[in-house]
């Protein structure tokens, strides 16, 4: 009696095939799940409050800040309303995604705030992912305005040129 190895052949390739199947699929969940995580605002972006750019009235956000140089429990206010009359600009400096208030950011510019609630001139603030894309929103996006942009390209092109 001989054994039909063609019927175990077959098997072998079918599984064979599932299992290298499986592994792709497995290393295409992990590069999928990695490249999640690295959405999002990155280190070095900036939101930029000008008070000369529009400004929707109806955005009354007001976030709660925690100051990095605090004692525990202290924070300030970052309204966006004052922050856009003002100006001044948001760079995220570092970012903590394990952490609760995963970004540690810089804010300088005019008051953040009315009264005893203001962060200051110029502050180190820990925010929560949701206040970053909040404050992103209110500016009308991460980064300077374009207008901004090339007037700052055409006095570094002058002082280069003297």
């Amino acid at each position: 009696m001989q054994v039909n190895d063609n019927k175990f052949s077959g098997i072998g390739s079918v599984l064979l095939g599932m299992t290298a199947l499986a592994l792709a699929c497995m290393v295409g969940t992990i590069s999928l799940i990695n490249q999640v995580s690295e959405l999002g605002p990155r280190v070095g972006d900036i939101v930029s409050f000008d008070p000369t750019e529009p400004f929707s009235r109806d955005m009354r956000a007001q976030l709660t800040a925690t100051p990095t140089d605090s004692r525990r429990g202290a924070t300030c206010i970052l309204d966006v309303k004052t922050m856009h009359e003002t100006g001044g600009s948001v760079i995220i400096e570092a970012r903590q995604p394990q952490a609760p208030l995963g970004f540690r950011v810089h804010w300088a510019g005019g008051a953040s705030s009315a009264g005893s609630t203001d962060c200051g001139r110029s502050a180190d603030l820990l925010l929560s992912l949701q206040d970053i894309e909040m404050l992103a929103m209110a500016a009308g996006g991460y980064g300077v305005p374009v207008r901004k942009q090339g007037r700052n390209a055409i006095m570094s092109s002058a002082s280069a040129v003297q």
